[in-house]
């Protein structure tokens, strides 16, 4: 769960959030009906989606009305469910509203359409949001040389809108996580500099994060590191990840005391404990923490390690599981 580990994670979820589900031309099992979907695809319900958006309820009602769009997937019980693909494109159009254009002129477009609207417009830069160019590198580390927080902010904040939760992370947090671990490695940035990166980001990621959270459900995922780790970007990336997944989470920061993790996880009944360990704590005294961790926490509740360091660890107890990557949280989650 350390940051430069973070790989990506598709916008799973179950009810409150995004759905994972087969979806068949009548109604399936899980009692939805519409188009036909051969692959598992996420479904995010109307209230997910407009706090996602900005765009509300009645708005979508009527544009579904008016022209065809969006076209979501509807349960027995009337309630709508809208493909990830839809609630992106959604974040396409209310971009071009937010610089003009009215609806009548985006919404009928297609996504291809829409996009191009949007970088002749100049709302998205040549190349975005494709993958990562070493013009978006250079303009980021501009700006943290900079301090500009306004300029960094918006480059964050464009993607995201354009790109949504899981590809944000994957192809714009991952790669520029690594771009500025290793300027920072040749001296190109110093630790002022880093540091100004991480906080800004961890702005981006909590602000993406908090919308999501109020249709978190089931038992909480807690987040935290151990104590004399000090890192706490990492768990920001992997609690957006968990919200986006349609979990509870819950980030109590870093550096605490392992008596004070195992109070907080049954306090809140948690369903997994996730620990970043940075590659700086892969020593025997964190397998140690790790061991009277696992020891401490009720049986049913899961324990996650992850971070640059958990890889590295030697002897981890039967029962605390490494998340390498956010594939491998994705995994992680379905078992909850």
């Amino acid at each position: 769960m350390r940051a430069g580990k973070a790989d990506g994670l598709r916008d799973g979820v179950r009810t409150g959030g995004p759905v994972i589900g087969r979806i068949g031309l009548s109604k399936s099992k899980t009692g939805v009906s519409g188009a036909s979907i051969d692959d598992d695809r996420q479904l995010w319900p109307m209230g997910a989606v407009t706090r996602r958006t900005g765009i509300g309820e009645h708005t979508l009602r009527a544009w579904e009305r008016r022209f065809g769009f969006p076209s979501p997937h509807r349960l027995e019980s009337g309630h709508r469910l809208y493909t990830a693909d839809q609630v992106q494109q959604l974040l396409m159009i209310n971009t071009a509203l937010g610089i003009g254009y009215r609806a009548g002129d985006v919404v009928p477009l297609g996504r291809d359409e829409l996009e191009e609207l949007l970088r002749t417009s100049g709302a998205l830069d040549p190349g975005s949001p494709a993958g990562i160019t070493g013009a978006m590198i250079e303009t980021t580390l501009d700006a943290c040389r900079r301090f500009d927080r306004e300029a960094l902010a918006a480059v964050l904040t464009r993607d995201a809108s354009v790109l949504g939760v899981g590809a944000f992370l994957r192809e714009r947090v991952a790669p520029l996580l690594k771009e500025v671990g290793e300027s920072w490695v040749r001296g190109e940035l110093e630790v002022r500099h880093e540091h100004f990166f991480s906080e800004v980001l961890e702005d981006q990621l909590r602000a993406m994060r908090a919308p999501l959270e109020a249709s978190g459900t089931g038992r909480p995922v807690v987040l935290t590191t151990l104590p004399d780790e000090l890192h706490g970007l990492g768990l920001h990336i992997v609690a957006l990840a968990v919200a986006a997944a349609g979990r509870t989470v819950r980030v109590l920061g870093p550096h605490l005391p392992v008596d004070e993790i195992v109070l907080a996880a049954d306090a809140l009944d948690a369903a997994a404990v996730g620990i970043s360990i940075s590659v700086f704590g892969a020593g025997s005294q964190t397998a140690g923490e790790i061991r009277q961790l696992r020891d401490g926490l009720r049986p049913q509740t899961l324990l996650w390690v992850g971070g640059a360091g958990a890889v590295h660890l030697k002897k981890l107890p039967e029962g605390a599981d490494v998340i390498s990557s956010l594939e491998d949280l994705e995994n992680a989650l379905l078992k909850i």
